[in-house]
Order: structure tokens, then C-alpha cells, then sequence
């Protein structure tokens, strides 16, 4: 499935999810699309929501239209592998695993772990940091940072409120 844009100077998120049904092929088969009711599937539903509080973010506050500022449709497939123990960026979607159930759970369970990945993807899409060493490492604050603001933003903390932990809801 190609990657559509949201509609030029739209002011709404375009989000897409699919389920990899334990697979490593993506996307996957969609399952809600901007709009959609609620599915009853917690992964896709979080992911669905998580994508809207980071769009609302980086929207109100800095005036970004979506990851690459022209209002790039968010896409992420959730069930991801079997047990799979991560959450990544690609390139051009977010992937998110189940967990083993032992040590992670759904990786789908924390906002700012959904931020944090597609804040990635905004990092690509400006500073394009090299993904190794010093830069890497610069990638890496840089989206626990904005993982941070999103999930403060949504709940209405003030920095000073906020826990600033990053996966917190996996364990």
C-alpha cells in the first residue's frame, strides 16, 4: 500500500493500522484507518491513539503537519512477530511487538513509546542524524525527549509533574 499524504494544509492526523498477525510481513492487513471506530484490539486501538497524541503535539506546540511536516499519513502495524520484545521506525512506519508476556508486555501499552519511535521519524525527516555512535546516541534523547512531552501533553503535566520514564507500561 502506498503512503498517502494527508490532504495539502489538512489540520487532522491520517493514521493507518495494520496486523502483521504474528508475522514478520508488512504491513499486514488493515485494521483501522482514520475515523474508524474502535476496533476492540487494545495494540491496534493504542497505536491508533498514541499516533493522534504525537500528531496533536507536534502540531499545537511547534506547528508540524505529521512526521515529515506535510502531513505524512502515520502508519504501524502492531502483532508483530511472535513475542516479539520491541517497537522500531523503519523508515516509513512504526512496527510494534507483542512482547514475550514474562519480562514486556505490548509495546503498544505506552504513549511515550509510541512518540518516542515516531519522533525517529521526525528526526529522520530533519536532522537526519546517522544512527551510530555520538549521532546515534543524540537520536536516541532526542526521541525520549519528545516520548516525554507527548505523554506529558496528553495528560496536562507540567514538566515538573511529569515521571519522565520511557516504557514504563511494558514491564
Amino acid at each position: 500500500t502506498a503512503m498517502a499524504p494527508a490532504a495539502e494544509g489538512a489540520a487532522a492526523p491520517s493514521r493507518q493500522v495494520f496486523d502483521a498477525d504474528n508475522t514478520e510481513n508488512l504491513p499486514g492487513r488493515s485494521v483501522r484507518a482514520e475515523g474508524a471506530p474502535a476496533t476492540g484490539d487494545p495494540a491496534a486501538d493504542e497505536t491508533y491513539d498514541g499516533f493522534g497524541a504525537t500528531w496533536k503535539l507536534f502540531d499545537e506546540v511547534y506547528a508540524r503537519n505529521s512526521i515529515d511536516g506535510s502531513g505524512m499519513q502515520l502508519r504501524g502495524s502492531v502483532h508483530y512477530g511472535e513475542g516479539y520484545q520491541n517497537a522500531f521506525w523503519n523508515g516509513s512506519q512504526m512496527v510494534f511487538g507483542d512482547g514475550d508476556g514474562v519480562i514486556f508486555g505490548r509495546f503498544t501499552a505506552s504513549l511515550d513509546v509510541i512518540s518516542h519511535e515516531l519522533t525517529h521519524g521526525v528526526v529522520e525527516r530533519t536532522a537526519n542524524l546517522t544512527y551510530a555512535g555520538q549521532s546515534g546516541a543524540l537520536n536516541e534523547s532526542i526521541a525520549d525527549v519528545f516520548g516525554s512531552l507527548v505523554a506529558q501533553y496528553a495528560a496536562g503535566q507540567t514538566a515538573a509533574e511529569a515521571d519522565w520514564l520511557i516504557g514504563a507500561e511494558l514491564l
